[in-house]
């Protein structure tokens, strides 16, 4: 079983990613040379090499190793977390709103009362047609968002559909703030309603089916 990692090795991870990021949007915002770009391909082939060499990490195991030790990220379970404003950090990994992942979105996501609101500014690096966010960068952003609903439940689901009305572009270099809260529920099935914002207005609604696990299914499921 994986080992949970330090606050030292998640702080450095954070860092790294947070690295990686900066240079991804850097090189699609502006016009490398290429002297930088053969450059940076040495230096990012060099560093494949060593990474490669290092032991696999298993998602699945580093979860349920922090879970063990009652410290780092959590399998999926309620959260008690401060209903004005709490900070949602569950999954440092997730590429839409983990701090450590290099190529991570950047969502940072927060609970008011029953509604999750998450917050990003998005790069050069996920611009689809020119001077706005690419849709499917979007989708995801919603999803998510949409997902952080059920960690301060005892819900726990996947997404089963997910439809998104886009009323208008969604703009780079700028806060954006997406809303999420549960609309209706019936039986196993949870409707989750959600919107995108910009300076300019809403981007983008949304209505996710969501359907709940039986967490001790989950669990024997994991386990095994």
């Amino acid at each position: 079983m994986s080992i949970p990692e330090s606050p030292e090795e998640r702080a450095a991870r954070i860092e790294m990613a947070q690295a990686v990021q900066r240079l991804g949007h850097a090189l699609m915002r502006h016009r490398p040379t290429i002297e930088l770009a053969r450059q940076i391909t040495a230096a990012a082939e060099g560093f494949v090499s060593v990474a490669e060499s290092l032991p696999p990490r298993d998602r699945l195991s580093d979860l349920m190793a922090a879970n063990a030790q009652g410290d780092g990220p959590r399998l999926p379970q309620a959260v008690d977390v401060d209903p004005d404003g709490g900070l949602l950090d569950l999954f440092g990994d997730s590429v839409v709103s983990g701090l450590s992942n290099p190529l991570g979105i950047g969502l940072e996501c927060r609970r008011f009362g029953d509604s999750v609101v998450g917050t990003t500014v998005l790069g050069a690096a996920f611009e689809g047609a020119p001077r706005r966010a690419h849709g499917g960068i979007v989708a995801a952003l919603i999803d998510e968002t949409m997902g952080f609903v059920l960690f301060f439940s005892s819900e726990l689901a996947y997404t089963a559909n997910l439809s998104i009305d886009f009323v208008g572009p969604a703009p780079l270099h700028v806060p954006l703030k997406f809303s999420a809260r549960v609309r209706d529920r019936a039986g196993r099935k949870l409707w989750i309603e959600a919107s995108g914002e910009g300076p300019e207005g809403v981007f983008a609604r949304a209505e996710g089916l969501f359907l709940t696990i039986d967490p001790e299914r989950y669990r024997l499921q994991t386990d095994s």
